[in-house]
């Protein structure tokens, strides 16, 4: 009995051994670039653009969309949130990218940005339909600020058919400049008789 609760022992850490070895390995496969990044980086990891860059490409399948500029934009905008909001996307597309969760929920071996587009699907999909709440609404946060950083510019608006009125603000009234110093001597003078 001491003979063979010994071996299990033995084999037990050797197998622990084997699946944190493992692990490890998938858990720092690179990343893949798979857009290169036209301005300096404001708020997102080099890693994190290029996973973004990766969704992006799936989630907005229009034709003409840039994945690249839609990273850009995205970077951009988290320029106004907390710092710790901008940690969490990071971190969110870092899951994502990652291969050990990967592997554990997705029975795939390689990070995201390594997969073919066919593969890239069926994760977003996966994530969209998964039990995990983090999963999910991480799916549904990443295809909001994707859509959103797409559909903001004037250069998509054609694809859908949408061309805005010509002089739209001709006629509204510039107010940027209200109570500046500039403007209250314009209404004193334009009050003086």
């Amino acid at each position: 009995m001491v003979g063979s609760r010994r071996s299990f022992l033995k084999k037990g850490l050797f197998g622990g051994l084997v699946l944190a070895l493992g692990g490890t390995g998938l858990a720092l496969y690179p990343s893949a670039q798979v857009g290169v990044p036209t301005a300096p980086l404001l708020a997102l990891q080099p890693a994190s653009f290029q996973v973004l860059v990766a969704v992006a490409s799936r989630i907005v399948t229009a034709k003409g969309a840039d994945p690249v500029a839609i990273a850009h934009g995205i970077d951009q905008a988290l320029t106004r949130v907390p710092i710790e909001a901008q940690a969490d996307l990071n971190k969110l597309l870092g899951l994502l990218e990652n291969a050990l969760p990967g592997l554990l929920l997705d029975a795939r071996v390689q990070p995201f940005t390594r997969l073919s587009a066919e593969a890239r699907d069926r994760v977003l999909e996966s994530w969209s339909t998964s039990r995990f709440v983090i999963r999910r609404t991480g799916f549904q946060a990443l295809r909001k600020l994707c859509l959103a950083t797409y559909y903001s510019e004037a250069a998509s608006w054609s694809a859908l058919g949408y061309e805005p009125p010509s002089n739209l603000n001709a006629s509204a009234y510039d107010d940027s400049k209200a109570g500046t110093p500039e403007w209250l001597e314009a209404q004193a003078k334009a009050d003086t008789p």
